[in-house]
C-alpha cells in the first residue's frame, strides 16, 4: 500500500510539528546566547502561526528571522514545512538542502528530504538520504539497535551485501537473540552465496522463534532451490503462509516447492496466484520455467520477457529466451 502524496505529506507534518513543538518547549537555547532576541521572537512566532495553520504569515515571520540571521538551519527547516503543507515540494527540497548545509549534525532535514525524494521519483537520491541520516544516528547512539537494523535494511536494499551483513554481526554482538537480524543475516549470506551458512541461521532464528514466518518461508525456500527436504520445505512455507496468506514471495515459494516436486498444476496454480500479488522478476522467471515445462512456449516466452523488463541484468535468462525465440522461428 503507497502512502501516496497526501500521506506522505501528512507523515512529514506531523514529523516537523513535533520537532517544533520540541524546539519551542525547549527554548531558544538551541541557537545559544550569540542569536538576538528580536530573530527568536519572529521564529517562534512563525511556529505559533504554522501551527494554526497561518502559512503565509509563519513564512513572513521565518523570512524575518532569517533577515536577522541567516545560518539558523531550523527556521529553513520549518520554512519547508510550511512549503510541504501549501504542496510546493520544489521549494520545500530548497529549503531542506539549505537547512542540511547550515546543520550537517541535524537529522530532520535529510530524513524529511529523503521522503521528498521517493515522492519525486528519485529513488537513489531518497537511498543516499537515508543512508546518510541512519549513519549519523547509528553515530549519535551506538547502542541503538532499531537504527543499526534499519541501515542493514537499507544496505540490504540497495544491494549492498556486505555492508549490509558486517552491520548485522555488529546488531548480533550487541544482542545475540535477535532472530529478525539473525533471518536478515541468513538471507544476506545465501545472496552471497553461503547457502550452508544461510540454512544455519534460518534454522537458528527458528530456534529462537519457531513462528517467524520469514524465516520459516527462506529456509523452505532454500531447500526449493536445492531440490531437497522438499516435504519439509512445503510444511514449512505453509505455515508462513498462516501468518501471511497474500504474501506473494510466499504464495511462489510454495508454486515453486511444487514446481521441483514435478506437481505441475499445483505448481501453475500458485505461482500464477503469486504473480497476481506481486510483480517480481523471480516469480515470472519461475511461471516461464514452469510454462516451458508443460510445453506452453509462447506464455514461457511472455513470463521470462515480464521478468527482464523488472530486472534487465539476467545474462542466463536472456540467453534462454534468445534460444527459446530461434526454436520458435
Amino acid at each position: 500500500m503507497s502512502w501516496g502524496l497526501r500521506g506522505v505529506k501528512s507523515l512529514v507534518w506531523v514529523f516537523v510539528l513535533g520537532l517544533a513543538l520540541a524546539r519551542v518547549a525547549f527554548g531558544w537555547e538551541v541557537l545559544g546566547d550569540r542569536r538576538p532576541r528580536q530573530a527568536q521572537a519572529h521564529y517562534m512566532l512563525g511556529v505559533f502561526y504554522e501551527n494554526s495553520g497561518s502559512l503565509d504569515d509563519a513564512l513572513s515571520e521565518y523570512d524575518q528571522a532569517l533577515k536577522l540571521e541567516k545560518d539558523i538551519p531550523f527556521v529553513h527547516l520549518h520554512r519547508g514545512s510550511v512549503f510541504i503543507r501549501k504542496g510546493d515540494i520544489k521549494r520545500a527540497v530548497e529549503e531542506l538542502e539549505q537547512a542540511k548545509k547550515l546543520g550537517p549534525e541535524e537529522l530532520e532535514p535529510g530524513f524529511i528530504l529523503a521522503i521528498l525524494y521517493a515522492l519525486q521519483n528519485s529513488p537513489d537520491k531518497a537511498s543516499q538520504e537515508f543512508e546518510a541520516v541512519l549513519k549519523k544516528a547509528a553515530e549519535i547512539e551506538p547502542g541503538n539497535i532499531s537504527i543499526l537494523k534499519n541501515l542493514a535494511g537499507l544496505y540490504y536494499q540497495q544491494k549492498k551485501l556486505e555492508e549490509a551483513i558486517s552491520v548485522c554481526r555488529l546488531i548480533l554482538k550487541k544482542e545475540n537473540k535477535d532472530y529478525e537480524t539473525i533471518s536478515l543475516l541468513g538471507s544476506l549470506l545465501e545472496e552471497t552465496g553461503k547457502r550452508q551458512e544461510a540454512v544455519e541461521k534460518f534454522q537458528e532464528a527458528l530456534k529462537i522463534n519457531p513462528d517467524y514466518h520469514q524465516a520459516l518461508n527462506s529456509l523452505g525456500y532454500v531447500y526449493a532451490q536445492d531440490g531437497r527436504n522438499l516435504d519439509q520445505a512445503e510444511l514449512l512455507i505453509k505455515k508462513a503462509l498462516e501468518f501471511a496468506p497474500d504474501n506473494g514471495a510466499y504464495v511462489d515459494s510454495l508454486g515453486w516447492v511444487y514446481f521441483k516436486k514435478n506437481d505441475f498444476d499445483k505448481a501453475q496454480m500458485y505461482l500464477e496466484r503469486a504473480s497476481g500479488l506481486l510483480e517480481d522478476p523471480e516469480i515470472y522467471g519461475h511461471l516461464g520455467e514452469l510454462y516451458f515445462k508443460k510445453g506452453a512456449l509462447d506464455k514461457a516466452a511472455q513470463a521470462w520477457e515480464k521478468s527482464l523488463r523488472l530486472d534487465p541484468g539476467q545474462q542466463d535468462l536472456k540467453e534462454k529466451l534468445d534460444s527459446l525465440t530461434r526454436k520458435s522461428l
